[in-house]
C-alpha cells in the first residue's frame, strides 16, 4: 500500500530515547493511513526491540524491520528498500520532529512537484526547555545549526527521484559523515527543491552520541571514515575531468 510518507528510523541501543522519538512522530495531523514509521532494529542489544514491539502493537502504521548489526548505512538502506511512501524522511532515534507538521508538508507538494523539501532544524542538549517548546509552537524558534546539505534529517526526499538516480547509502564501511556524502550525491542530480524556514526537526546532542563519544577507538573510526570520503570525492572529481 502506497502512502504519502515513510519515516525511516535506524535503531541501535536507543532504549533511552526511542519512545520520545516515536511519540513525536505519532503526534501528527495526518491520518495514520497516510504515513508509516519504519523502525529498523539494527541488532540492538538493549530493550529497544521490546519498546518498538510495544509501539507497533498499539499503532498499525509502525513497522519493524530487524537485521543483524551493520551500522547506520545498512539500516537506512533496509528501511528505504521496504518503504512504501512517496516521500522519505530519515530520522535519528534520539531526535524529535515538530508536532502536527506532516499535513503542512504534504500540502506543499502539489503546487511544486518537488523532489525535496528542506526545513529548519534546531540543536538542543539532552532535552528541550519549556521556553524552546513554546517558541516552537508559535513558530518563533530559529534554526541554530549551519548543517544544510550535510545531513539527511533536514530534508524530505521523493522516493521516485532516489530510484531514478540510483541513490542510496553506497558505503557501509562509513561510520561518520555517511549522510553528507549521500546528500552530496542527491544534490548532484539537481532535485527540484523547496524551502521552509520553520524549524521542524530537533537534533539532540548528548554524551552518548557517535559524534560526542570521546575515545581513541571512536576517533579512529571517524578518521578512517573521513579519509575514505576524501578518496571517494577525489575519484569523483577525477572522473569529471
Amino acid at each position: 500500500m502506497i502512502v504519502f510518507l515513510s519515516l525511516i528510523i535506524p535503531v541501535y541501543n536507543a532504549e533511552r530515547y526511542i519512545a520520545q522519538c516515536l511519540d513525536s512522530l505519532l503526534n501528527q495531523d495526518l491520518p495514520i493511513q497516510d504515513y508509516e514509521i519504519v523502525c529498523v532494529n539494527d541488532g540492538s542489544k538493549d530493550s529497544s526491540l521490546s519498546i518498538l514491539e510495544k509501539y507497533a502493537a498499539a499503532h498499525p502504521n509502525i513497522r519493524i524491520v530487524s537485521k543483524e548489526n551493520g551500522g547506520v548505512t545498512t539500516a537506512r538502506n533496509a528501511g528505504l528498500e521496504t518503504s512504501q511512501g512517496d516521500y522519505i524522511w530519515f530520522i535519528d532515534a534520539d531526535d524529535l520532529v515538530k508536532e502536527n507538521i506532516l499535513a503542512k508538508l504534504k500540502a506543499m507538494i502539489p503546487d511544486t512537484g518537488c523532489d525535496r523539501i528542506v526545513f529548519g532544524a534546531y540543536e538542543f542538549t539532552d532535552r528541550l526547555t519549556e521556553e524552546e517548546l513554546e517558541q516552537s509552537r508559535t513558530c518563533q524558534l530559529v534554526t541554530n545549526t549551519s548543517w544544510y546539505d550535510a545531513v539527511v534529517w533536514r530534508s524530505l526526499l521523493r522516493k521516485a527521484f532516489l530510484q531514478e538516480h540510483d541513490l542510496y547509502f553506497r558505503y557501509p564501511e562509513l561510520t561518520h559523515g555517511e549522510d553528507g556524502l549521500f546528500m552530496y550525491e542527491v544534490t548532484l542530480d539537481n532535485p527540484v527543491t523547496v524551502h521552509t524556514e520553520e524549524v521542524l526537526y530537533f537534533y539532540r546532542i548528548h554524551s552518548g552520541s557517535a559524534d560526542n563519544t570521546f575515545s581513541v577507538e571512536n576517533h579512529m573510526r571517524k578518521l578512517r571514515s573521513h579519509i575514505r570520503i576524501t578518496l571517494i570525492l577525489q575519484e569523483h572529481f577525477h572522473n569529471l575531468k
